[in-house]
């Protein structure tokens, strides 16, 4: 019977890995959230579901992501910010907290079985991908989501520094979107212009199943058209451009309610 630890099972990605998760019995799975009231009111069956743990509190709490990580076989690590927030470092507490948490069971029972981290990432930080689209797209999603991108890679670097005794594999998608599931398909070629959380979702859970592309930058593309697209997109790409060049309107916006 596997077990599993879902990071950020409130957000898009995770939410999805956890639905698809719960419904085979035979899964375990060790949730973390940091609101369990929002975890409860998206999805309430698992307030009764006996093969299922909550873990609440803040990311950086290296306890708490300890005892969510002890015993699991993987670990979807989908803590996100869509979000272009100044100094944002929520994927580098993520990835902190989660080799501190390993680095300590390890040091606690040295043979210990490690679960392999299926890391959130995105394609536009792999070159092979990113350089197969136009150079003018990226440039606008580099500078739009600069400082997600930053934090993400900030985070990737870090992890790669315990690559002898961690295995990582990160998940780099395409455009994501809220539709139907699609079916996927992984691949290490192009990804797909546009997915649904649900396919990623399904995706995130067959490398864990098949336990390969440790260290390996994975997309995905779909098996069927019709994939909608965004098209709040655009609106996104000004506002993050926005708080890329003028930081303290992040702030302005906040305090006005306007995000």
């Amino acid at each position: 019977m596997p077990t599993y630890a879902v990071l950020g099972a409130t957000g898009s990605t995770g939410s999805n890995v956890l639905k698809l998760l719960v419904q085979n019995p035979a899964n375990k799975i060790n949730v973390y959230v940091r609101s369990k009231p929002k975890l409860l009111q998206q999805t309430p069956d698992i307030a009764s579901n006996p093969n299922v743990k909550i873990f609440t509190g803040n990311v950086s709490d290296t306890a708490i992501i300890k005892a969510c990580l002890e015993g699991t076989d993987a670990i979807f690590s989908t803590v996100a910010s869509n979000d272009n927030m100044p100094d944002m470092h929520v994927a580098q507490d993520t990835a902190q907290s989660i080799v501190v948490a390993l680095m300590d069971i390890r040091m606690t029972n040295p043979q210990a079985k490690l679960p392999t981290i299926i890391w959130l990432s995105s394609a536009s930080l792999n070159e092979k991908y990113y350089k197969k689209g136009p150079a003018v797209l990226h440039w606008l999603l580099m500078t739009a989501f600069s400082n997600v991108y930053g934090d993400l890679a900030h985070a990737e670097r870090y992890l790669a520094l315990h690559k002898k005794w961690l295995k990582v594999v990160l998940m780099q998608p395409g455009g994501l979107v809220e539709d139907k599931t699609h079916g996927h398909e992984l691949n290490l070629e192009k990804p797909a212009d546009f997915i649904s959380y649900t396919d990623l979702a399904a995706g995130m859970i067959e490398v864990a199943e098949t336990g390969g592309y440790g260290w390996q930058g994975v997309t995905l593309g779909v098996k069927a058209k019709g994939t909608k697209i965004e098209y709040a997109i655009p609106g996104r790409l000004v506002k993050g451009m926005t708080f890329h060049y003028f930081p303290f309107m992040w702030w302005v916006t906040k305090k006005l309610h306007l995000q």
